[in-house]
């Protein structure tokens, strides 16, 4: 009897450690590689930003783009830059909340440029 208890008692254990975990969040850009989503953030249409410290969660806007996420065209006079897409500005925001969590940056150590392994992404 004394040994149903105890492992009882253990089972309980895991269980609290299981609940207490942070559940996960599904990148939109980089086919949700953390890594080469925080170095490179997004690719093709996507990249209105770029990242610049992923720690300090600081970035810049692609040239041509608004400053600041918008999804309509940013105009000023004469000049009117581009609208982000609704993409990028979900994954901006999931860089500055997700990208600090790491406290310090990590090298990449592969052969192959990140982006291409285990596929292009």
């Amino acid at each position: 009897m004394k040994s149903w208890i105890w492992m009882l008692m253990l089972a309980m254990c895991f269980v609290g450690e299981a609940a207490a975990q942070k559940k996960g969040v599904t990148l939109v850009c980089r086919s949700d590689d953390p890594f080469v989503f925080c170095t490179q953030g997004c690719k093709d249409e996507d990249k209105n930003w770029i990242p610049v410290d992923p720690i300090s969660a600081t970035w810049v806007a692609v040239p041509g783009y608004c400053l600041f996420p918008s999804p309509s065209p940013c105009c000023a006079g004469a000049v009117c830059l581009q609208a982000w897409t609704p993409t990028a500005i979900t994954a901006l925001a999931q860089y500055e909340s997700i990208c600090p969590e790491a406290k310090k940056q990590g090298k990449w150590t592969g052969q192959k440029r990140p982006e291409n392994v285990p596929f292009a992404h």
